[in-house]
């Protein structure tokens, strides 16, 4: 009986219990949002039902029909109140099967043994856990939404380095193009001087030849024109023939070794001789710096080589970088690792080994050697009785990760300044990479001492 009263106050537009109901001329009710609804999708005022057309400007309401809803409505309410077994009202909370129970219920033997609470105090305490779920819910949605401004932030900033990165690439390329046009030039140059210094040689050798072979051809046709002489004629010129006959240039000499262009020198070898000249023009760099890991107050060469402070830069929150002055250089492969630093008068400087988690750099362990308040200190303890007679120019920093150790030393004058042995060295778990690792609280550069390539050859 109940569900069928229900049904009589349900809306044949959206079936729910009437909400503003309205009544047409047909006698029809509806919701009020229903009806303006089908109305603005049909484009007249048809009932729903019957499609009679209403031309009430503004439709009534139908009152007694909201009565009917609202009392149900209340009534329903009420019936969740009302134990389903017992007719009594639900006052009761039982903790063990966590249901609203009467005071009946709560004599019965299915709850024998059972705790209770007054439902208000239950539902408060629900409320609570509720409440603290809830609160857990927005901080998690504050970590997505930061997570995903993080995102979006560095998205925008891929192509910030990639306009960064493509101008440094055609830069050095261009520079490397200009090597090689100056250097093709040069060989060309080279080749068509050396043209035309043995082609002037030929000719002047054809030259030469030509006289001689002109005063040949003359002395022939002399002696032969002598010869068929009239005797009296021919012995009266004889010693002026024989004189030039005596006189005749002398034999030609051979052609001289290298008389053609010297193939060899221009294009044996040529790829690797321009390749090896390029060395005079590169450098490389036994470690380099990340920028990815540097803190927003420091500033790093184009060549990524040179690290001080510097002016404010807008970087991305990715997890590699450093909140303090402190940039990372390139992981550390297995093997020995040697580089330099060049600290001239930085006042402010930390350098060593870094490792750790790098998704938690501020949180990586370090060895290092520092000066700082005209002080030196080595693994964060001052260097003891120890003082260089001057600052310290040029710092060594030698790792061999295969031997466990580690030496700081001057380069200027090869003095040790400390060193770790394998006793001390850390124990680094799974893939645990090491890290140069730099720090600066001064404009002053810390500048890495590139080495000059060398080339060298090998049997195959």
């Amino acid at each position: 009986m109940a569900s069928q009263v229900e049904d009589n106050l349900n809306c044949p537009t959206c079936l729910e219990i009437f909400k503003d109901p309205v009544i047409l001329t047909c006698s029809h009710s509806f919701c009020r949002a229903c009806v303006q609804q089908w109305w603005e999708k049909k484009g007249d005022r048809s009932c729903p039902v019957c499609r009679t057309e209403c031309r009430l400007i503004d439709v009534p309401f139908n009152l007694a029909l909201r009565n009917v809803c609202e009392g149900f409505s209340q009534a329903s309410m009420e019936s969740d109140y009302i134990c389903s077994l017992h007719k009594e009202k639900l006052k009761l909370f039982c903790l063990d099967h966590h249901q609203l129970v009467c005071l009946v219920c709560r004599d019965s033997k299915i709850h024998t043994g059972h705790k209770f609470l007054p439902f208000e105090e239950a539902a408060q305490d629900h409320k609570e856990k509720l409440l603290e779920g809830q609160q857990d819910a927005k901080n998690r949605l504050e970590d997505y939404n930061q997570i995903r401004d993080d995102c979006n932030e560095q998205a925008t900033y891929i192509k910030v380095q990639r306009e960064h990165m493509e101008r440094k690439i055609k830069k050095d390329f261009e520079e490397l193009h200009h090597f090689l046009q100056v250097e093709e030039e040069a060989r060309l140059s080279a080749l068509r001087e050396e043209e035309q210094q043995k082609t002037r040689m030929m000719k002047e050798k054809i030259e030469a030849l030509s006289r001689d072979m002109a005063t040949l051809s003359d002395v022939i046709r002399g002696t032969e024109e002598q010869l068929t002489s009239d005797t009296v004629s021919f012995m009266k010129n004889f010693q002026t023939a024989m004189t030039r006959i005596q006189k005749l240039p002398d034999k030609p000499k051979p052609l001289p070794q290298g008389a053609l262009l010297d193939e060899v020198k221009h294009v044996g070898n040529l790829k690797f001789s321009v390749w090896e000249r390029m060395k005079d023009m590169v450098s490389y760099s036994p470690i380099i710096l990340d920028p990815n890991t540097a803190s927003a107050g420091l500033s790093l060469s184009e060549d990524l080589t040179s690290v001080c402070l510097g002016e404010g830069h807008q970087h991305p929150n990715n997890p590699e970088r450093f909140k303090w002055n402190v940039v990372l250089g390139s992981a550390l492969a297995s093997g020995t690792h040697v580089w330099d630093v060049e600290v001239g008068d930085n006042t402010a400087w930390i350098l060593g080994i870094a490792w750790g988690d790098p998704c938690l750099p501020d949180a990586m362990r370090t060895w290092t050697i520092a000066f700082c308040d005209e002080r030196y200190r080595k693994f964060a303890e001052p260097l003891g009785s120890w003082n260089p007679p001057v600052k310290l120019q040029r710092i060594q920093i030698c790792v061999d990760t295969n031997k466990k150790s580690l030496l700081f030393s001057d380069s200027r004058t090869n003095t040790d300044l400390g060193k770790i042995n394998p006793s001390d060295w850390p124990h680094l778990p799974g893939n645990t990479k090491m890290f140069p690792f730099f720090h600066t609280d001064d404009k002053v550069p810390l500048q890495i001492i590139p080495l000059a390539p060398h080339v060298t050859t090998q049997s195959q």
